[in-house]
């Protein structure tokens, strides 16, 4: 699979990110949206309506996109318990593509970075906390990194959709890694 390198004006994002700590650095990124879902549970399971037409955010803000989806896909992360590096499947990033993500199953850290130069929120690093007792969809824009890393010792299933298909001629994805020290997020979990 080939991966984009990152943009002259991601680079000078990233490089300016060691200047300011980590603790200043976090926050709520411009643009990313997080809509808590509504589980209906009754003795025979639950019902949850994952995105319909007029759905807005946590924040009230129209939650579907203006472009359509045009794929969905579903991915697997082993759990392992503990802190090694496969419990982490982090940074990439889309120039074009939304990202919406829903896991169904597990639990879960996603780590977002923000790596639009001029954006308000241009460097900083959000963390959400989502799995099937949390359960949420959250919209991750273009030019923002991310990467989740699985909690517990139970497999995480992610649901997501995504505004362009994938084109292997054409990909619009590109990866940093998950432990770049120009981020400087720190992956250790404790009580797991």
């Amino acid at each position: 699979m080939a991966w984009q390198p990152a943009t002259d004006a991601m680079e000078r994002v990233l490089a300016r990110m060691p200047a300011r700590p980590l603790g200043e650095r976090s926050g709520p990124i411009e643009g990313v949206m997080i809509k808590t879902l509504r589980v209906l549970a009754d003795s025979r399971g639950f019902f949850v309506e994952q995105l319909k037409r007029g759905d807005t955010d946590d924040a009230g803000r129209p939650f579907i996109p203006e472009q359509p989806f045009a794929q969905m896909s579903r991915s697997l992360a082993y759990a392992r318990g503990g802190n090694p590096p496969e419990l982490i499947k982090a940074f990439h990033w889309h120039q074009r593509q939304w990202d919406y993500w829903d896991f169904v199953q597990g639990s879960v850290r996603v780590v977002l970075v923000d790596l639009r130069e001029g954006s308000p929120s241009e460097g900083r690093v959000q963390v959400v906390i989502a799995g099937d007792r949390v359960p949420k969809v959250i919209a991750i824009p273009p030019l923002v990194a991310h990467g989740y890393q699985v909690l517990g010792l139970t497999d995480a299933v992610l649901t997501y959709y995504v505004t362009q298909p994938y084109d292997p001629l054409d990909p619009d994805e590109g990866r940093i890694s998950w432990q770049d020290p120009r981020i400087g997020f720190d992956w250790s979990v404790e009580n797991i």
